[in-house]
């Protein structure tokens, strides 16, 4: 019985010990580092982090400007409301992996002479010597501010002295006359985070949207404040001499104030086949509603779908004139004279812009310069390309609009939040027959229905006088990658023989991209040798990469001298020679987001092994098929014995582009199976 107390009371202290540590008492002061927080070697609720942040503290509070407004000030020098964001975080640093998380980029606004600063910029590294704690100063001179766009200025800075083990703290405001960037806050971060809060005190003349993402709970907790704002007007008078009268003027209001916190939130999960992780991870966003204040009529901000599209049919950098330009009438003129019509015509229109203009790799949906500015000089971003595009079709008699959309890495388009500001992104679409046409001219490789991948991410908005509105920007096209592998051994078991291999729609895209990453066809040649080092490969050709085409065609001759492995008169070799996966990239227990693949895939490998006769098989893998539910995935595995001959098929498809959560435990068996049956061995003795 005393055993059994002692056993408990020990257990007892270590849940305690183990949950004081993971919550432990941070003085979250500038500069109060514990020698503790030097100390600790591992991250408290994951062993494999390379840092977690110890605590990160954030508020938006509201100040109102102009205190003192002088009749001879102008209407527009007077600023009221301003947001001010207020920011302060530590970051205990584990490993060298984690060295980046000491460089920081702040993003600020601007547009004509509203803009927002960064201001109180703080930042020390802390090191320990002994049981000395060392102070490493930031000078806010090492910061560099850039322009990365139009409205778009980038602080940067990297905190000094910075090793394995140390402590980086920073604390830093935000200045802004933005009031629909009251900014989002991200509890979850790609590290652990021990403790997060958030605090926003918003005037009751304010009404924001708020929006909460993500699996992990976050507490929330609201209040009020009665705040007083008092502004001095000065008025000049005139008699026998000036004088200035002022008069001062008090307001009352309330703050209404949102307090939200967690804490021990685990790091964003690094796992393949994922889109975006803005679209899961835990955080909370805020959008502008509505302004009311006394004696004034509501203000909205936010607005219908059906008046977003009609906003941007008028906007001069968007849609007005759109259907108005002369500076195509030559290139129509010449695509007229070929006689083409319907989908032919509308391939050649797609393949000039194409050719015709070059994507300066900025997003955007709006115009950079005009259309014609934009097509004579040959270059733009997205939107100078592909409204010209749908200018061309429309001066060609095609039925064509503006599609803006959401990219993969801008997160998703919530259509119960009617909001442009969400779209980053333009593409054009034509309407022939009845049939829908998805085209980007920003992209060599793309094809008719056949988008850049960064556009593949749920649904389009069609920009224009269509019934239907929203278009599924996903399925149009699969990936569709074949191999014939014919295959022989000699009498010593060294390998040769030729593959085959035919990539259709997005495996053609995917090959071409990364051809066109290297400096030529030939450099990619060696590359791709390179890369197969277990082979020898010789007399490469490959058909298609010019094309307009969407399917690709490789040949080549294969030689190893080393693919078996010998074990006495026992002889081992893998069937796979060109594995699709090389492991399985679901590793998760429990995966709380979607599975979301690009496309459906179809992947079929068939290889043919000619056995000497100086061995006969032994064993063979066993065949088998499996299922996805609802028929959603395919996966078999064929293995047949024709005389000396060996034939293995192998065989994959997903059908679906999205898997919810409660299917992960299926998808991650689906490819554990193919990866297993990839690495099984015939066995074969000597006769």
């Amino acid at each position: 019985m005393r055993t059994k107390l002692i056993l408990l009371c020990v257990l007892f202290i270590s849940f305690f010990a183990i949950d004081d540590l993971c919550a432990q008492d941070i003085n979250t002061k500038f500069g109060k580092v514990s020698i503790e927080e030097l100390k600790q070697d591992v991250c408290p609720i994951d062993s494999s982090a390379h840092a977690y942040f110890l605590f990160d503290i954030g508020e938006t509070t509201f100040e109102y400007a102009t205190r003192l407004i002088r009749d001879s000030d102008s209407q527009s020098s007077q600023k009221g409301f301003q947001l001010i964001f207020n920011r302060h975080l530590r970051i205990k640093i584990l490993d060298s992996e984690a060295f980046s998380w000491a460089d920081f980029f702040i993003k600020l606004y601007k547009n004509n002479s509203d803009e927002e600063k960064l201001l109180n910029v703080k930042a020390n590294t802390y090191t320990l010597e002994g049981n000395k704690i060392i102070k490493t100063k930031f000078s806010s001179k090492d910061i560099f501010q850039e322009e990365t766009s139009e409205n778009i200025e980038t602080a940067k800075f990297a905190l000094p002295n910075v090793q394995e083990g140390c402590v980086i703290e920073v604390e830093y405001s935000i200045k802004s006359d933005f009031l629909f960037n009251l900014q989002d806050w991200y509890f979850q971060k790609n590290i652990p985070v021990l403790s997060s809060e958030y605090t926003t005190r918003i005037p009751e003349y304010y009404t924001y949207n708020s929006t909460e993402k993500g699996y992990y709970p976050v507490q929330r907790e609201t209040s009020q404040a009665r705040k007083t704002l008092s502004i001095t007007y000065a008025e000049q008078t005139f008699g026998g001499f000036s004088s200035t009268s002022k008069s001062t003027s008090t307001y009352e209001y309330m703050d209404n104030i949102t307090a939200y916190n967690t804490e021990n939130i685990p790091a964003f999960p690094n796992e393949k086949f994922l889109k975006s992780k803005e679209n899961y991870v835990s955080k909370v966003e805020f959008e502008l509603a509505y302004s009311k204040f006394p004696n004034q009529a509501l203000n909205y901000y936010t607005t219908t779908w059906e008046q977003i599209d009609d906003d941007l049919l008028k906007e001069e950098s968007f849609g007005k004139n759109l259907s108005k330009q002369k500076h195509l009438e030559s290139d129509v003129n010449i695509i007229n004279q070929t006689g083409k019509t319907g989908v032919d015509l509308l391939n050649e229109a797609f393949s000039l812009v194409k050719n015709r203009m070059t994507w300066n790799r900025n997003y955007g949906k709006y115009l950079n310069s005009t259309l014609q500015k934009a097509y004579k000089e040959g270059e733009g971003n997205c939107a100078d390309v592909n409204l010209n595009l749908v200018a061309l079709l429309h001066d060609l008699g095609i039925n064509s609009y503006p599609v803006i959309l959401s990219t993969q890495s801008n997160g998703i388009i919530m259509p119960t939040h009617p909001s442009v500001s969400s779209f980053n992104y333009v593409v054009a679409m034509a309407l022939i027959d009845g049939e829908t046409f998805l085209m980007d001219a920003t992209d060599q490789n793309s094809m008719i229905n056949l988008l850049p991948i960064r556009c593949l991410n749920d649904k389009g908005r069609i920009i224009g006088d269509t019934t239907e509105k929203w278009i599924n920007l996903m399925d149009y096209k699969t990936y569709i990658s074949r191999s014939l592998c014919d295959l022989s051994f000699d009498n010593d078991m060294n390998l040769s023989g030729k593959i085959d291999k035919s990539l259709t729609e997005y495996a053609a895209y995917n090959f071409k991209s990364e051809v066109n990453d290297s400096t030529d066809l030939t450099e990619y040649v060696k590359s791709f040798e390179e890369e197969n080092t277990d082979v020898v490969i010789e007399d490469l050709t490959i058909e298609g990469v010019d094309s307009s085409s969407a399917n690709i065609s490789l040949s080549y001759n294969v030689s190893a001298d080393n693919f078996v492995t010998k074990a006495g008169e026992v002889i081992y070799f893998s069937t796979s020679l060109d594995p699709f996966f090389s492991e399985n990239p679901f590793k998760l227990d429990k995966r709380e987001f979607p599975v979301e693949f690009d496309y459906p895939y179809t992947v079929q490998r068939t290889y043919s092994f000619k056995i000497p006769e100086s061995y006969e098989i032994s064993e063979l893998p066993e065949s088998i098929a499996f299922k996805l539910p609802e028929n959603a995935g395919t996966f078999y595995y064929q293995v047949q014995q024709l005389g000396d001959a060996l034939t293995v098929n192998f065989y994959i498809q997903i059908k679906k582009s999205q898997f919810l959560p409660v299917d992960y435990d299926q998808i991650k068996l689906f490819f554990k199976n193919i990866v297993e049956k990839q690495n099984e061995m015939v066995v074969l003795k000597k006769v």
